[in-house]
């Protein structure tokens, strides 16, 4: 190896010369590269979970319904977010939206719901990440579901901008509250300074910030606020 790079740096060898010899001791188990894949893969999921409750990535062997999915065999109920049976009217096209998006073998995200870690029948309740889509908030963007709206006061989620949006808001709100939402928090709800906002006063983590950030919640300015 040593040889190697003293002809290349001499201009014995030439740069695709030197490339080539690497390679061989590469396939040939002279030089071990170890993967850094998996780091870098968790670290990608830490990004997207929020609160502190299970948060993990699988395969989607079912699609059930319109807001029940399995991954890697577990059920999964979508938290806040609800579809009709199937039998009943936009029961089938629920689902088959789930299915588009999100069709088995997929790989998909699961954030558990914090508020309610006791799930229901069985079933894991979060929100549900698939191609890059939020299953949860799209089923409600495509007017096929409905806001589960007596489970918004003790969701984790019911203050983010999609379950806002589709009306987990408090007794004595209106539509203006989801409008004090400040643009620079899209995936939560946090009204613009004043009063101004630490980390320790709201209960979200790894949530998305986009400037201005008026909060200085992404201190470190990689687009993540209030990272654990």
């Amino acid at each position: 190896i040593k040889d190697t790079a003293g002809w290349w740096a001499t201009g014995k060898v030439s740069d695709a010369d030197f490339v080539n010899g690497l390679t061989w001791l590469i396939e040939n188990g002279v030089i071990v590269v170890e993967s850094t894949s998996s780091n870098t893969e968790n670290s990608s999921l830490a990004n997207n979970c929020s609160g502190t409750a299970l948060c993990f990535k699988g395969k989607v062997t079912q699609v059930i319904d319109g807001d029940t999915i399995k991954v890697d065999g577990k059920s999964i109920r979508f938290a806040l977010s609800s579809a009709p049976e199937l039998y009943e009217r936009g029961g089938q096209d629920a689902r088959q939206l789930i299915e588009k998006i999100c069709p088995v073998g997929s790989t998909a995200l699961v954030d558990q719901d914090d508020g309610q870690t006791q799930g229901s029948y069985g079933r894991l309740l979060g929100v549900i990440y698939c191609n890059g889509v939020n299953l949860n908030s799209k089923l409600l963007d495509e007017g096929l579901g409905y806001i589960a709206s007596e489970f918004c006061s003790s969701s984790e989620f019911s203050f983010t901008s999609w379950a806002q949006k589709h009306g987990c808001l408090s007794n004595d709100s209106s539509t203006s509250d989801f409008e004090r939402c400040d643009s620079s928090y899209p995936d939560i709800c946090v009204p613009s300074p004043p009063p101004d906002l630490d980390c320790k006063d709201i209960p979200y983590r790894n949530f998305a910030v986009l400037y201005p950030d008026p909060h200085n919640f992404d201190g470190d300015g990689n687009g993540i606020g209030c990272e654990r």
